[in-house]
């Protein structure tokens, strides 16, 4: 577990928690938002760290009792809520939360219940919780983890503080690759464009051999979208239902005409984020900007249709034919 001071980014959040440390005004009930790899858990889980701290710092000091019960996952007054299906019910707060907040903290200053998956919650479960956040006991301090703020009923948004955490920047992601995993510039350039401004995401793809893979196929096949017809081309749309359940690999092809418009506008290689494909992308960028331009904003359209649940292989068909064709 890292130190406030070691995270990266969301300076006004982390100082925002390390302040309420400082002068003791704790709130009975925080919720983290942010995407998938934001750093909810790891935020929470250094926030819950902190609070119960013997050493009574702005950081958790790593070496009393309680740190080194959080460290060892076994701590008497952190509760892990997890839901026991897809979603939290009625049950699951009830035998989780309810019936065990009726008890003290067992040996430190506060008994902390870290709700993963917050925004899961049926609104019978949250009506059901929604009294403990009314009359909450001194001791109890809840933190829940959500990444859709939209799926709480008005009455829970209004007992908690909502901390919204926010994307990264990729120059920040990027430093934090080459300072922490000694990645060189141009790798860590291209993995924190990828990332969605999250470093948790990052270091998933580095990890992720499936993605390694999916970049090279998806790469191999735009650099020959202008040598095959319109027939073949088509045929792509069935070779990427096999990434139907992760469109990551519209990211890429994104990325790839975004490096394609600056390498024709611009003519210089230090611009472009997949420097590894320096001589391919100059190869390719024939066509005009604004065709270019034209082919990125295809792709975007292409994963806004897929987020509103349409058809797959009919949208990817329609994008493929607006990549294959030239209009400038």
């Amino acid at each position: 577990m890292c130190r406030f001071s070691e995270v990266y980014g969301n300076d006004l959040l982390l100082r925002h928690l390390q302040q309420a440390v400082a002068t003791n005004k704790i709130s009975h009930a925080y919720l983290f938002a942010g995407g998938s790899g934001s750093g909810k858990k790891m935020l929470a889980n250094l926030f819950a760290k902190t609070l119960q701290c013997e050493a009574k710092g702005t950081e958790p000091c790593g070496i009393c009792h309680s740190c080194k019960a959080f460290a060892s996952q076994n701590h008497p007054d952190i509760v892990y809520v997890r839901p026991t299906k897809k979603t939290l019910g009625v049950d699951d707060i009830r035998e989780q939360i309810l019936e065990d907040v009726k008890f003290k903290q067992y040996q430190y200053q506060y008994k902390i219940y870290i709700v993963q998956q917050a925004d899961t919650m049926t609104v019978q479960a949250q009506n059901a919780l929604l009294k403990t956040l009314e009359e909450p006991p001194a001791y109890a301090v809840f933190l829940l983890l959500a990444s859709n703020t939209a799926a709480f009923l008005p009455t829970i948004l209004s007992r908690v503080v909502t901390l919204q955490i926010r994307p990264l920047s990729e120059n920040l992601i990027a430093q934090y690759l080459v300072t922490q995993k000694q990645l060189s510039h141009t790798m860590a350039a291209e993995y924190a464009a990828y990332a969605q401004g999250s470093i948790g995401n990052a270091l998933a793809l580095l990890e992720d051999e499936t993605f390694v893979h999916m970049r090279e196929d998806i790469l191999d096949k735009l650099t020959n979208i202008e040598r095959k017809s319109l027939a073949e081309v088509l045929l792509f749309a069935k070779d990427l239902e096999q990434y139907k359940d992760d469109v990551r690999f519209l990211d890429i092809i994104q990325l790839w005409y975004r490096d394609l418009l600056v390498a024709k506008r611009l003519q210089d290689d230090r611009f472009l984020i997949q420097k590894t494909n320096r001589d391919t992308l100059f190869a390719n960028a024939k066509q005009t900007p604004a065709e270019l331009a034209r082919k990125a904003a295809v792709v975007q359209q292409a994963k806004t249709q897929l987020a509103k649940n349409a058809n797959f292989r009919l949208t990817m068909e329609v994008m493929l034919m607006e990549l294959k064709e030239n209009r400038y």
